[in-house]
């Protein structure tokens, strides 16, 4: 079952039980039904079983669909294989931070471009000419080229 059709299922009151069992280094989120055979939480597509390397984990995604009693089996355990497993994609928390990082950037970015845009539309702004501003760029440019001179 997907997590669309695990959340219905349990919202609708099909579960008897749900639990989260330990198979070698995962964890699965299983549900016995109020009739039929045991089900496991599968992947987004529903093509196979969703392990959780951290039980905590699993057990955050029951509670945030409103289970609220869970049963933990890890009889069958295996720390062992939990560390051979590991992470398969080492990259991901690089690619993520790096996500982070644009995103706060991108919102500094947006702050300071509409506050210069209020700064702009002010009644008391002050502008300077496109001749103004050429003057005083050649003048910090001719400035720093001769400080550059002094410092060779």
């Amino acid at each position: 079952m997907t997590l669309d059709q695990f959340r219905s299922a349990f919202q609708t009151g099909g579960f008897r039980t749900v639990n989260v069992v330990a198979s070698g280094g995962l964890f699965f989120v299983t549900g016995a039904p109020r009739h039929g055979e045991r089900v496991t939480l599968a992947t987004t597509r529903g093509k196979q079983e969703r392990g959780f390397r951290d039980p905590a984990k699993a057990i955050a995604v029951l509670y945030e669909i409103g289970v609220r009693k869970v049963e933990v089996d890890t009889s069958a355990w295996s720390p062992e294989q939990a560390l051979v497993e590991g992470r398969r994609r080492p990259d991901t928390a690089e690619r993520q931070r790096r996500a982070h990082e644009a995103a706060v950037h991108d919102a500094w970015f947006r702050a300071e471009v509409e506050q210069s845009l209020r700064e702009a539309d002010a009644p008391d702004a002050d502008w300077v000419s496109n001749e103004d501003a050429k003057t005083l760029s050649g003048d910090r440019h001719a400035r720093w080229r001769a400080q550059a001179a002094r410092s060779e």
